[in-house]
């Protein structure tokens, strides 16, 4: 699916069929929590007063009760429609441990409601749980700020105006209107540190592969061969990791870069966007190549994968890859989760 928290027009990576910002991993339990220290911060808004009190763990007028493993907690406001001005948060269940920075991927359970009707526009604790880099600029204001400073294992609730979320557009098909506030509640299970790039120990190609141009923070370089094209998919570390063992089913932080091999024309890369991207892995949301790619790899790892048309894009192709393309990418495995 594609979250409520996408921006409009946001740019999706060539290499997957679909893109969302909450991906998942296996839900964990949270307890009921009604009562704790609580902090708020403040967005000005051009339409709206300041933002409701915070006290005693609690935004006034809104209550944030129940919950499970499976099970969402129940977000309930004295009247509806109801909203701020300026953006609130409060802690309603003190964390422990560092508190996240946008280094962080910090993956939460959390339900989202709209204040205006009181109607669940999405949640994550009947599926699975879901996984925000911090430092991803395409986020929502509102929603990096509430992911900002939160300890594993908090419970938190923050009331998002229309300024830290959609503006005046609004989002019509998240069911957001122009002046809508949205109610953002969730548990942190775990906070997760990406690698900056690979790590590990250097492994050196076959004979006959593309040669690749690592650029620190920025698109990789590649000088193609003359000769035709394997008509199998290749998996190549370039570098082998010392993390963990990427498996199927969880999601993988990467960051990476796409070219031609007729050309060796650069068609996308993470830089170009937010800088990693995150992807489930074995979901079927990515290419058929980076699939099978990535799982089974270690964390760490940086992968010349070079990718045929029928584990690609298939005879229809994809923009400026042709049906007949194969295409061929480096890839870092930062973290898995």
């Amino acid at each position: 699916m594609t979250s409520a928290f996408a921006r409009p027009g946001r740019a999706l990576i060539a290499a997957a069929a679909a893109t969302t910002l909450a991906l998942g991993v296996s839900a964990c339990g949270s307890d009921d929590a009604t009562s704790g220290n609580s902090s708020s911060s403040a967005s000005g808004s051009a339409t709206a007063s300041a933002a409701p009190a915070v006290t005693d763990g609690e935004i006034a007028d809104v209550k944030v009760t129940g919950g499970s493993e499976k099970e969402a907690p129940k977000v309930t406001f004295a009247k509806t429609p109801w909203g701020v001005g300026a953006y609130a948060s409060a802690v309603l269940k003190e964390g422990s441990g560092d508190a996240s920075t946008d280094k962080n991927v910090v993956v939460v359970d959390y339900t989202l409601v709209n204040a205006t009707s009181g109607k669940v526009l999405d949640e994550s604790y009947s599926t699975a749980a879901g996984g925000f880099n911090v430092g991803d600029e395409s986020l929502l204001t509102g929603l990096r700020k509430a992911l900002t400073g939160v300890k594993k294992g908090e419970r938190v609730v923050v009331a998002i105006p229309p300024a830290d979320a959609f503006g005046a557009q609004g989002n019509a098909q998240a069911g957001i209107g122009a002046t809508d506030t949205l109610v953002f509640a969730f548990d942190v299970e775990s906070l997760i540190t990406p690698l900056a790039k690979a790590e590990g120990t250097t492994v050196a190609p076959k004979k006959g592969l593309p040669e690749v141009t690592w650029n620190d923070g920025k698109d990789a370089g590649f000088v193609m061969p003359t000769s035709d094209p394997p008509t199998k998919l290749v998996i190549q570390p370039l570098i082998e990791g010392k993390g963990a063992t990427v498996k199927k089913g969880q999601t993988a932080v990467v960051t990476y870069t796409g070219a031609l091999w007729r050309d060796g024309k650069v068609f996308d890369s993470s830089f170009k966007h937010s800088g990693t991207f995150s992807f489930p892995v074995g979901a079927g949301k990515v290419i058929a190549g980076w699939d099978k790619g990535v799982e089974g790899q270690k964390v760490g790892s940086r992968l010349l994968l070079v990718v045929p048309p029928d584990e690609g894009y298939g005879s229809a192709g994809s923009g400026d890859i042709k049906g007949t393309d194969t295409i061929v990418f480096v890839v870092d495995i930062l973290a898995a989760y």
